[in-house]
């Protein structure tokens, strides 16, 4: 597949949003992972209920003390990865969502940029819950659990991104613009007293609005871990042997090709250097030839 086949270079409104499945795509490990830890809580806990949310959920989700015990603070992440044991549909919304609003963004942003993005969301909403907690709440014991601030802020950015495109609310179709304003409207208008973090799915929105809005970027976490790998090679010795260099090249070439490209999207094509036109020319030939191998 050459450069001008992404989905960078077709109309807003021809979005593809047909039901597809790439197992190398990150959509699909995070919808795996997901489901996992949900069958997991359901197979290893007896019983659930509103006090007790089974066995993988209590040792996953974020409580509100957890401000108080640093130690526990790896809950601003792995809460993020568990949902409501009382019931499937915390769950299939999310991953609904996910699977087909994410698939687009994934495609615009590339597949390591999403995973950083959809991670660093899930952190900052769990940390802004936190402090709401601990410092303007006083509700007993009170518990986070669920990807809902990262899905809205990947829904917000296909919204972002493909305003035009056609979505289907229910079983009407509408542009995508439409499906933004009434995730923002139906956040702002729920009652607390229904059990839904809103101010988690407000979090999410505005991590979306700021990544979009202000072109922020979490590319340099990944030259960070390019860094290290460096160091250890430049340090290590010969014997040291690093698995998998052709792999993280390839994953390397596709994330700066994704960038390039996202450029171009952004701002026109004349906008790209003499040296980001050769490497797309360079990237396209290497693709083609990876395709044409038996």
């Amino acid at each position: 597949m050459g450069i001008y086949d992404r989905n960078y270079y077709r109309e807003e409104n021809e979005i593809d949003l047909r039901p597809s499945w790439n197992q190398k795509s990150a959509v699909s490990t995070l919808i795996i992972i997901n489901v996992a830890v949900f069958v997991a809580n359901m197979l290893l806990s007896k019983t659930v209920n509103q006090t007790y949310q089974g066995v993988v959920n209590e040792l996953l989700m974020l409580s509100g003390d957890d401000f108080e015990r640093p130690y526990m603070l790896w809950h601003v992440l792995t809460y993020g990865f568990c949902h409501d044991a009382l019931g499937i549909w915390h769950l299939l919304f999310n991953m609904l969502g996910l699977y087909f609003l994410g698939r687009s963004v994934e495609e615009r942003y590339g597949r390591w940029e999403f995973y950083r993005i959809y991670l660093i969301t899930i952190v900052v909403c769990g940390l802004v819950w936190l402090i709401k907690q601990q410092f303007f709440e006083s509700n007993g014991r009170v518990v986070l659990l669920g990807a809902s601030g990262a899905v809205l802020c990947i829904e917000m950015l296909f919204v972002f991104n493909f305003p035009t495109a056609r979505v289907f609310l229910f079983v009407f179709p509408a542009p995508a613009w439409v499906l933004g304003i009434l995730l923002v409207l139906t956040n702002f208008t729920s009652s607390p007293s229904t059990g839904i973090a809103t101010d988690v799915h407000l979090t999410g929105i505005l991590c979306a609005v700021a990544y979009f809005f202000l072109g922020l970027s979490f590319r340099f976490l990944g030259d960070i871990r390019g860094g290290w790998r460096r160091w250890l090679r430049r340090h290590a010795g010969p014997k040291l042997k690093i698995h998998g260099e052709s792999t993280n090249s390839v994953a390397a070439d596709d994330d700066e090709a994704d960038r390039i490209l996202a450029k171009i999207h952004a701002t026109g094509q004349d906008s790209i250097s003499g040296k980001e036109k050769k490497f797309l020319e360079r990237y396209s030939r290497a693709v083609r030839e990876r395709k044409s191998e038996p």
